[in-house]
């Protein structure tokens, strides 16, 4: 039978032969050190069950865009399960490193934003200069529990202690659309301390149109010339239409804005790397993981369309 109505889910392989190579975190054990709700380590396999029946692979809203013609899309699986968080950590790190090296983009879906930190370091492996972008409600910037173990509140602060990040003047780390409400002063004031590296936007700012002063973050890391991971903790999105995350947000950015982000990240041939994180399906399964597929999607979309455009 012909298919006339092709999704995502009819053209992804399982390999590394694509160009954006799809990885699962499926660990919350950092979430749990820092007093959140477990969950996310299911997070992973709930998005590929939904993503399945994500589209269309041609979107006529842009011009008959094929993604076909642009990107390829793999599924590297998971980071193997039932390992410490640190030797989890370990393993994704050096996935990612070969990925990357490998010239790949990695799209990596957690999972617990632990994964973010070793998702960097990966990039710095490669990288000469970076900006990070912390898509999120918090800042993430919270020191190490007893016995330096990292958690799910403390992967910003390990690069920013990381002397590959820190020791490069051109490397950057951007707070984008946190809230005040969920930020400690002494976690605001530790990024202040580090402000010839870092830049705190918050929501408050932008709520009315985020996307703006996002395209010219990534504008201002082409022009350097700087590779750019864009780390997406989807607890920043409004509750309303993400509800199953670890810390549901009251406020926050939209569903079309979130989606619209992604877009323009994908837009950006400097982007190298993104993830996204604690979605909780144990929480709330489908209407979050929708989302999260959509936000895929659009970053899909987003960079097809930029191949698409170079090539006329």
């Amino acid at each position: 039978m012909i298919n006339d109505d092709i999704r995502l889910g009819d053209i992804i392989t399982e390999d590394d032969n694509g160009d954006i190579i799809l990885i699962g975190f499926p660990y919350d054990e950092g979430v749990r050190r820092n007093n959140g709700r477990i969950g996310a380590k299911s997070g992973p396999n709930a998005f590929r069950q939904l993503l399945k029946r994500t589209g269309t692979v041609v979107n006529a809203e842009y011009e008959d865009l094929d993604i076909r013609k642009y990107v390829k899309i793999s599924d590297g699986g998971n980071i193997e399960e039932n390992l410490s968080l640190e030797e989890a950590h370990q393993q994704l790190e050096k996935r990612i490193s070969q990925l990357i090296e490998n010239k790949k983009l990695p799209f990596v879906i957690g999972g617990g934003n632990d994964q973010s930190y070793p998702n960097a370091s990966a990039l710095l492996n490669h990288a000469r200069s970076v900006y990070v972008i912390n898509i999120d409600a918090h800042l993430d910037v919270r020191p190490l529990k007893e016995g330096n173990k990292a958690h799910s509140g403390s992967p910003f602060r390990q690069l920013l202690e990381d002397q590959r990040f820190h020791q490069n003047s051109s490397n950057r780390f951007i707070e984008f659309a946190c809230q005040g409400s969920q930020c400690s002063i002494e976690h605001v004031n530790y990024l202040r301390s580090k402000s010839s590296l870092t830049n705190l936007i918050w929501y408050q700012t932008i709520r009315d149109d985020p996307v703006t002063p996002f395209r010219s973050i990534i504008k201002l890391a082409e022009e350097q010339n700087c590779d750019i991971f864009v780390s997406f903790d989807i607890d920043s999105i409004i509750s309303a239409s993400c509800p199953g995350v670890s810390a549901p947000a009251s406020v926050g950015l939209s569903a079309q804005q979130a989606c619209d982000i992604a877009f323009v990240a994908g837009q950006s041939l400097n982007v190298k790397l993104m993830d996204m994180s604690e979605y909780n399906p144990i929480v709330e399964e489908y209407r979050t993981g929708k989302l999260i597929t959509l936000i895929f999607y659009h970053f899909i979309l987003g960079r097809a369309k930029a191949i698409r455009d170079s090539m006329q």
